[in-house]
């Protein structure tokens, strides 16, 4: 099977949830930015979330999981290389 991984799809989540993700990851980010050797990609880590987050992460996770076919694809862990490779080179 061949998957178009540049198509784009729209993911429907509630106003509130996509508020409190985006919070979570600007918040990460600045915590990784500002701490000593962040110019170095393997220190990034995402902050501990709290209840709240953790659960519009799951929502951002079940989103995902219903809208892509992909994950149960058998070359799912290639897919995903290669395109993380892609993410990679537009990067730079």
């Amino acid at each position: 099977m061949h998957y178009h991984l540049e198509e784009q799809i729209p993911i429907s989540l509630p106003r509130g949830t996509l508020l409190v993700l985006l919070e979570y990851l600007a918040n990460s980010y600045e915590c990784w930015r500002k701490a000593p050797g962040s110019s170095d990609d393997s220190s990034f880590t995402l902050q501990k979330p709290d209840a709240g987050e953790r659960i519009a992460l799951w929502h951002l996770e079940g989103a995902i999981e219903r809208t892509l076919p992909e994950v149960f694809s058998p070359d799912y862990r290639q897919l995903l290389s290669e395109w993380k490779q892609h993410l990679e080179g537009n990067q730079r």
